[in-house]
């Protein structure tokens, strides 16, 4: 007679068959913060100046865009308003004066991230209040009150995005990356308008960063029981082959090996692709968090020379 395997001996019989099963999937969405706003907004300084380096490399004629780079940003290195959100702004800018016929440019890639219909009220604030940075970059008073509200705007349209993915039961993943970088945004807003001096305490910006913390947690939970959902819909068993498949939210489907369970095989998989991906938005959350008071007095450099 055959012995029967405890419950840990299965899982390490079946995890080698897991893991390459479902490493197999090149399809699952990418939820994280865009990486425009990791480098852009973290706590190195030259970010912007590289951006600018490359641009000058493929954007001809250099010398016509360069003398409208420097006219807008004569006498502005090194300052405050060239870090972080500033410097998000700033490279939009020279994406848009240097005629790029790349589509590859900063301001699509951000663009992109908020194509969901319900993000759009988000990425509509986000844009303004890039816009205005360049716009007033030359005026403090200006540049910080259009800050506070479209600050305020984006705040709303955050948390009704929120709501209609864990209250409405509107989830998906591209959602959830909207949620996810218009927080991010959110945080640099605050932290810009510290670093202008226009709020003269952190700690509104370290209990938001701990509320957002709060909502990844319960987002990600509905998160993956709409995930779930929808590949228990799609899972089934074919009529001319006895194996069953499983098919994820983007329609990649693999055969599944019959002594694995659904439940094992789906474990696993949202282990593989989506919860390596929320600890990396909270290590990113964390991160800003920690680097607050050094991001508060960052300067950003760029020489238009």
């Amino acid at each position: 007679m055959g012995t029967v395997m405890s419950a840990e001996e299965r899982r390490e019989h079946i995890r080698p068959t897991l893991e390459r099963n479902v490493k197999k999937y090149k399809k699952c969405p990418d939820v994280t913060v865009n990486q425009a706003v990791v480098m852009f907004c973290s706590a190195s300084s030259d970010s912007l100046q590289q951006h600018l380096n490359r641009r000058k490399q493929v954007s001809y004629p250099v010398a016509s865009w360069m003398s409208k780079l420097a006219e807008k940003l004569a006498n502005l290195s090194p300052n405050p308003k060239l870090a972080g959100l500033g410097a998000l702004a700033v490279a939009i800018f020279i994406d848009a004066i240097s005629a790029t016929s790349s589509s590859d440019t900063t301001r699509d890639a951000l663009r992109c991230v908020f194509a969901e219909e319900k993000a759009s009220e988000v990425w509509d604030q986000i844009d303004e209040c890039l816009k205005r940075c360049v716009m007033h970059i030359d005026n403090n008073n200006e540049l910080m009150t259009d800050i506070r509200r479209t600050e305020c705007q984006l705040s709303a349209a955050l948390t009704k995005l929120k709501n209609s993915m864990a209250r409405d039961g509107q989830m998906s993943s591209r959602a959830l990356k909207a949620w996810v970088n218009g927080a991010a945004l959110h945080i640099q807003m605050l932290i810009h308008l510290l670093r202008l001096g226009g709020s003269q305490s952190c700690d509104p910006v370290q209990r938001l960063l701990s509320t957002y913390l709060s909502e990844l947690d319960l987002l990600f939970t509905n998160h993956k029981a709409a995930v779930r959902r929808k590949c228990d819909l799609d899972c089934d068993v074919l009529q001319d082959c006895p194996c069953p498949y499983f098919e994820t939210e983007e329609g990649e489907a693999y055969y599944v090996a019959q002594f694995i369970t659904f439940e094992e095989y789906f474990e696993a998989y949202y282990d593989y692709h989506y919860s390596s991906q929320k600890y990396k938005i909270r290590k990113y959350f964390e991160k800003v968090m920690e680097d607050l008071p050094m991001l508060v007095r960052q300067v950003g450099h760029l020489s238009v020379s």
